[in-house]
């Protein structure tokens, strides 16, 4: 921990923090910032007409929220409909107009009209029916506009049909993706235009941005591949005062300070590279960040009493809400699905002051929130390496096989470590006389939760291995194939360092890397590999097989 005064640069913004050697000096988040709710009480405008006065005092600046227009005598929620062939006009959401000009929050001034891609059934090469898209979202801009809105929630996720996806799209056995990424870029140029012929200046905050797309990959292969498209359009054309908001779902897990930070470094300099227009992706472009609360609480359960066993326990979730205000340009929003905000449902004394603490002052200390371990959640209730889609040898490695002799496969049993206190590296436990008799054995090829160890942080793998013989081509490498680690590694070879992979947590767990070892592993022998693993959350581990490889003549 550092013991002077330090400049903490946080997304463009010079912050005075002050850090002690027996702890951080404390700073606060500033009013700029703004943390904004979204769960399963989302609320319709009625609700919050009712409800104003109370909502304004929960400590949250703004909701999403969903309209209810009335259509034929009947309330219809305009979130689940709109991408699609009904046709909504201004004049059904009288009544939501109303309700939001009477609600006359103080705090509570960033609210957003959520506008999803549901039910997704449009034809995109449907010219008439997508017309009816774009005037939809055209109705709802102007209905958050007069509403005194920020703008949308315009979430991504495919809840109906896959209109992200290639190989699930009507025409694609007539249409290449080329033509299909075409037609998406036009479409997106259309619905960023009709929503700025009502709301020039609007925010247009958005669950996921270019980083799901499989951006660097075969994108007519990735469920959202088209997406990127869509995004380019919306950025070729916006306004002028058009902000878009990456509201980066990935983040839900995040625990420590050091997430945030690469993350915002990775959707503000990275993506652009990926947009077809990247100086206007960065003109437009805000970085947020969303947390779950009750973080996958199918798999850890939301515990009222012993906080220990949720993902974040109260302290946590305030320092994990402080280190997203802190990173982000300017939104931060927290999603739940078992608390209840608005009604105060499930929702423990000690997480409505958290969040109020969110704010600061507060120092930022990742060994001190970032680093337990959720107490007793049963291995059956972790993720399945083998359940993940591309697991399979011929989905990892099949399009490279052209190039590479495929030898061996490493062994699937390993003798792991956890190294909570970061002492693996000082302690060389990548040497190969290292002593590892008091090291567990464990699996490859699975996370290491769904064999019983609940860790977040480092931990290491090493296999003592009677290599095949094989040959180098003249010219030609040996490598060792990682199908995937979750989600950073360091790779040593009898002791020497041999390379690694680390793209981040969002952009990296799941892909497939190679380590050079020409040289280092030697054919027919006794050989040494270590593996430093980093798992900021969730799973861990080795997840798919390790494979030894040389070149093709």
């Amino acid at each position: 921990m550092l013991s002077r005064l330090n400049l903490l640069l946080v997304a463009g913004v010079v912050v005075l923090a002050p850090v002690l050697a027996d702890g951080a000096r404390p700073f606060r988040v500033g009013p700029d910032k703004k943390l904004i709710e979204w769960g399963w009480d989302e609320p319709n405008t009625a609700f919050m007409r009712e409800n104003a006065e109370r909502m304004d005092r929960v400590g949250f600046d703004g909701v999403i929220f969903h309209a209810e227009p009335v259509v034929d005598g009947q309330p219809v929620n305009f979130a689940w409909s709109c991408w699609s062939s009904r046709r909504f006009e201004y004049e059904q959401f009288a009544q939501v107009v109303a309700d939001l000009q009477a609600c006359r929050f103080q705090r509570m001034t960033d609210n957003f009209l959520r506008f999803n891609v549901c039910p997704g059934d449009v034809d995109w090469f449907d010219d008439e029916a997508f017309a009816v898209v774009a005037h939809n979202a055209a109705v709802g801009a102007r209905v958050a506009r007069e509403g005194g809105c920020k703008g949308f929630m315009f979430d991504i996720e495919m809840y109906g049909e896959p209109l992200w996806t290639y190989e699930k799209l009507k025409h694609r056995e007539t249409k290449s993706f080329a033509e299909y990424e075409a037609i998406v870029t036009q479409r997106g140029r259309e619905f960023m235009r009709a929503v700025n012929a009502e709301y020039p200046d609007i925010t247009m905050m958005m669950t996921f941005g270019y980083g799901i797309s499989g951006v660097g990959t075969d994108r007519s292969k990735v469920g959202y591949g088209l997406l990127k498209n869509f995004l380019d359009g919306m950025y070729e054309v916006a306004a002028p005062r058009t902000t878009i908001v990456d509201g980066y779902e990935g983040a839900y897990s995040f625990r420590r300070h050091q997430q945030f930070r690469e993350a915002y470094k990775t959707t503000r300099e990275k993506m652009a590279s990926f947009c077809s227009v990247p100086d206007r992706y960065r003109k437009h472009l805000r970085v947020g960040f969303g947390i779950w609360m009750d973080m996958d609480f199918r798999r850890y359960g939301w515990d009222l009493r012993d906080f220990e066993r949720n993902y974040f326990t109260p302290d946590e979730f305030a320092y994990s809400v402080f280190c997203g205000l802190s990173v982000c340009d300017r939104y931060v929003w927290v999603y739940t699905e078992k608390p209840l905000w608005w009604t105060h449902t499930r929702v423990p004394t000690a997480y409505r002051l958290a969040l109020r603490r969110a704010r600061g002052p507060m120092a930022i200390e990742d060994e001190r929130y970032g680093r337990r371990n959720i107490k007793g959640m049963p291995p059956e209730a972790a993720p399945r390496a083998a359940a993940q889609p591309g697991y399979s040898d011929e989905d990892t490695f099949g399009d490279v096989a052209g190039k590479w002799d495929f030898l061996a496969d490493l062994p699937r049993v390993w003798k792991f470590r956890t190294d909570p206190r970061g002492e693996g590296m000082a302690a060389k436990w990548y040497a190969p006389d290292t002593d590892t008799s008091e090291w567990r054995d464990l699996e490859i090829a699975k996370f290491w939760d769904e064999q019983g160890v609940q860790h977040i942080g480092q931990a290491w793998y090493r296999i003592t291995w009677e290599t095949p013989q094989f040959a180098v081509p003249p010219g030609g490498r040996a490598v060792l194939w990682f199908g995937a680690v979750d989600e950073t590694a360091k790779v040593w070879v009898n002791g020497k360092l041999a390379g690694g992979h680390d793209e981040g947590a969002d952009f990296g767990w799941d892909k497939r890397f190679a380590v050079d070892v020409t040289g280092k592993l030697l054919p027919g022998q006794t050989n040494v590999v270590a593996v430093q693993v980093g798992n900021a959350g969730l799973a861990g581990g080795i997840w798919k097989n390790v494979k030894l490889a040389v070149s093709k003549p």
